[in-house]
């Protein structure tokens, strides 16, 4: 039987697909493009934008035309069923209710913690579609990286809905970290918010087996906007945040989600915004253009931003955000990491790709090595792509 997984949004969507992919990779059935006329597709909703609603949509009419049968699941496919007239909807929470599935195609394989939300921000519909906020316990995320360990591999990217909302018992993401950093296996972290930062949190930076990657999930650098917004934290936080991983680790890289033309932002609510992406030296930037979501608080405000503002500001804000890549980059040149092979790069030939402790995408050649952690010495940035070499 032929199968094809087509997946929109987040990590937690790519960790639900990986959990049905391994299900049907075990059975014996082939995995296929949605183009390959697959007897069975599945499509993996995202509703967090306009967009990615209406891509889902789109993707949907595809499967129905290329497939036999198509199987929804997903946060617009929970929040508007009558979008996709399928008898086919899966339930996710079926698959977080199973022993997690510890094979993965993925070099560096998804742990989820946590699911659902709690916070309700004025422009989110995720709560709606995710539910409460609920954490998985230690025990079974121990349980889960120990098995991949033992089959090889060397890091996970701990994941979910919140992560600064895990609470397991007693137990915080500090004090699930600090158990999990004892072992021989490198930790990176998915987007968290500015104001799940405290001294004690920072220091777990200095353990080398936390990755030095950051990625705030910080919306505004106003103030204002950010209250407007219902985030729990100042520009203030942010600052301080970064300074102090700095501090704690030279080599960390700072990451970040930015909305621009939030109802009532203003020039110099805009101004803000920049002024905090520059002086907190955010160097990879997820930029969205704010979209009016369903049942959220936001669609109220009347003080609406016109749409070529919003485009104006994220021009301007990638603009900076690849600027700030670039000298970050070649801040990084010359230096050598530990870079787990991620697979052939799209360059073709020889070329290996994987990512830095940092999170710098590179290029590189491993002398017939495929798999595994190489040091690579970041050598080059040309057109975009970062080159490297290991030693021979």
């Amino acid at each position: 039987m032929k199968v094809s997984f087509n997946t929109l949004g987040c990590k937690i969507n790519q960790f639900y697909t990986n959990c049905l992919k391994q299900k049907h990779i075990q059975e014996g059935n082939d995995v296929v493009s949605l183009e390959e006329t697959p007897d069975i597709a599945y499509i993996n909703t995202c509703a967090v934008t306009a967009r990615a609603g209406s891509e889902s949509r789109k993707l949907y009419r595809k499967a129905k035309k290329n497939a036999k049968e198509v199987r929804i699941l997903g946060c617009q496919a929970k929040l508007f069923p009558e979008e996709f007239k399928e008898k086919y909807f899966i339930d996710e929470h079926n698959l977080v209710d199973k022993e997690f599935e510890t094979i993965s195609s993925r070099t560096r394989p998804y742990v989820p913690i946590q699911f659902g939300c709690n916070n309700f921000c004025s422009y989110c519909i995720v709560p709606y579609a995710r539910g409460e906020s609920y954490s998985i316990s230690d025990s079974k995320i121990i349980k889960n990286i120990k098995k991949l360990i033992r089959k090889g591999y060397k890091e996970v990217v701990l994941t979910g809905i919140h992560i600064g909302n895990y609470h397991y018992k007693q137990k915080s993401l500090k004090e699930l970290l600090s158990a999990l950093l004892d072992f021989d296996i490198r930790i990176r972290l998915t987007s968290i918010m500015p104001d799940y930062f405290d001294m004690d949190f920072i220091r777990l930076f200095e353990n080398k087996n936390l990755m030095p990657h950051v990625h705030l999930s910080q919306q505004s650098g106003s103030n204002k906007i950010l209250k407007r917004m219902k985030r729990k934290y100042t520009r203030e936080k942010t600052l301080w945040v970064a300074e102090e991983l700095r501090k704690t680790r030279e080599d960390i890289r700072l990451a970040g989600d930015f909305i621009v033309g939030f109802p009532g932002e203003t020039k110099k609510d805009f101004e803000d915004t920049v002024n905090l992406v520059e002086k907190a030296y955010f160097s990879h930037l997820h930029i969205f253009r704010y979209s009016e979501r369903p049942y959220t608080l936001a669609r109220l405000y009347p003080d609406e931003v016109q749409d070529s503002k919003r485009k104006e500001r994220a021009n301007k804000l990638k603009e900076i955000g690849e600027f700030q890549r670039t000298e970050f980059i070649r801040k990084n040149l010359g230096k050598v990491y530990d870079v787990i092979i991620e697979g052939k790069s799209s360059i073709g030939g020889k070329w290996l790709t994987g990512i830095t402790p940092n999170y710098i995408k590179i290029h590189f050649t491993a002398n017939g090595k495929k798999k595994g952690i190489v040091p690579v010495e970041i050598c080059k940035l040309e057109k975009g792509l970062v080159y490297g070499k290991t030693e021979k």
